[in-house]
């Protein structure tokens, strides 16, 4: 990010604390003006509504516009796709830095659509150079994945894009499935990045951008580790399929991803409470489901409808009693938790918000069996071998 684009990301961040503090009643409108007065932020957005909206719009246009060129050159095309793909890309890449940098548009749609659509083609150009230059194709997949994680992490670090540095970490990861050892290196780079990531993600250096983005990578790369070290993906051999490679069946081995699989969720799970740290709770809860249904398929306790059953209404036992327990101590807090809402910002709803509107443009569904409606054509009269219409 330019020092311009890394100060009003800041200043976006400390503009929207301060809404969610007027929202809770902490501070009042006076407060709430100085605040915006002492950081300004001059980025052009829209509303979340008219951000989705913009943002498929524009994938749209772009996609027409590349079936265009296509369908007017014919089959003549066929040879001058790797520059048609590469001038899109480029060009695309170069409206969004425009966009960013010169116009300062943030939560716009546009610009996120650019971004997007330019990374694609420019990593469809890879892939067509791979292609062509008679490698196999796991190989030239690999190659793509590779060059799509460089893309996605530099547009991450130059934009702002949090959701393009976990997309470039699961990239990273999964340039390796083609190649033997690919279980290893899933286990052995999210053990080396995770110190890292979470200490950048929790950086005052960093702008909060890249601060999340670093949150998104660290959550990508302990998905991977819990995925490589699984009981499942053991058994159905998911990292070795593409290499034809496959794993020696070894009692050891087998009973090792067995205690990954069931301590994993607890270990995370525990480094987030004891941390703190929302990366790691969250995965701690959503592999803790993941083994917990993993269990149900290996051993069959009771049909699957009654665990889902019995597990829904344990979870939200499970959350009535700890609402119950942190509101009875004292100021509605334990151990540095509490229930009461701490001044969150409604992005969440807003993104609801938007979705819904999304959906509404969806097209009405039509009845099976339409009532027969009112058609005037007239009446007849006549008579002794006249007749007419009125």
């Amino acid at each position: 990010m330019t020092p311009a684009a890394a100060l009003a990301d800041r200043n976006g961040a400390v503009r929207a604390a301060a809404r969610a503090w007027k929202e809770a009643g902490a501070i009042d409108v006076e407060a709430l003006a100085a605040i915006e007065a002492a950081y300004p932020d001059d980025r052009q957005g829209v509303g979340p509504v008219f951000r989705v909206l913009l943002f498929l719009f524009t994938l749209i246009s772009v996609s027409g516009a590349f079936g265009f060129f296509m369908a007017i050159g014919g089959g003549a095309m066929n040879n001058a796709l790797p520059v048609l793909l590469l001038l899109f890309g480029a060009g695309l890449t170069v409206a969004t830095e425009f966009q960013i940098t010169r116009m300062k548009r943030a939560r716009g749609g546009v610009e996120a659509a650019t971004s997007l659509a330019g990374i694609g083609f420019l990593a469809g150009f890879v892939f067509w150079i791979c292609d062509t230059s008679n490698l196999k194709m796991d190989h030239s997949l690999a190659a793509t994945f590779l060059a799509a994680a460089f893309l996605l992490a530099g547009a991450a670090w130059r934009w702002g894009y949090p959701l393009y540095a976990g997309g470039a970490m699961a990239s990273f990861l999964w340039s390796f499935v083609a190649f033997p050892g690919a279980r290893l290196v899933w286990i052995a780079i999210p053990l080396l990045a995770a110190p890292i990531l979470t200490r950048f993600s929790e950086s005052a250096r960093l702008p909060p951008s890249h601060r999340d983005s670093c949150a998104f990578a660290l959550g990508v790369a302990l998905a991977a580790l819990y995925a490589a070290v699984h009981l499942g993906s053991l058994d159905s051999h998911l990292l070795e399929e593409r290499q034809n490679a496959w794993l020696p069946s070894s009692p050891v081995l087998r009973g090792l991803s067995i205690a990954a699989t069931a301590l994993v969720p607890v270990i995370y799970l525990a480094i987030g409470l004891r941390s703190r740290r929302y990366v790691f709770l969250l995965l701690g809860a959503g592999t803790g489901v993941a083994s917990l249904v993993t269990l149900r398929y290996y051993v069959h306790l009771a049909p699957l409808w009654m665990i889902l059953t019995l597990s829904g209404a344990v979870l939200v036992a499970a959350v009535f009693g700890l609402r119950r327990y942190l509101e009875a101590g004292p100021g509605k807090e334990r151990h540095g938790y509490t229930a009461e809402p701490l001044f969150e910002e409604m992005g969440r709803r807003r993104m609801l918000e938007a979705g819904a509107a999304v959906l509404s443009l969806s097209p009405e569904a039509r009845p099976v069996h339409e009532e027969p409606k009112f058609a005037g054509g007239g009446g007849s009269f006549g008579g002794g071998g006249a007749s007419g219409e009125f």
